[in-house]
């Protein structure tokens, strides 16, 4: 399993599917937030692996 943390909440989704799949699985649009891990960018396209946790940061823009 994968472990998805936002905010308050943790989400765990199957090992193997991409970062945008398992996003997109739980109801989150994947433009609204970018996944963090090590203090590294995580892309929409990399495939989740066992064990993985991921933060994911709420995009917010402004003018």
């Amino acid at each position: 399993m994968v472990v998805l943390r936002r905010k308050e909440e943790t989400y765990t989704v199957q090992a193997g599917r991409t970062l945008e799949e398992a996003l997109r699985e739980l109801g989150i649009l994947p433009e609204t937030v970018l996944a963090v891990k090590d203090g590294r960018i995580v892309p929409l396209s990399h495939r989740l692996a066992e064990g993985e946790e991921l933060e994911l940061v709420d995009v917010i823009s402004g003018g």
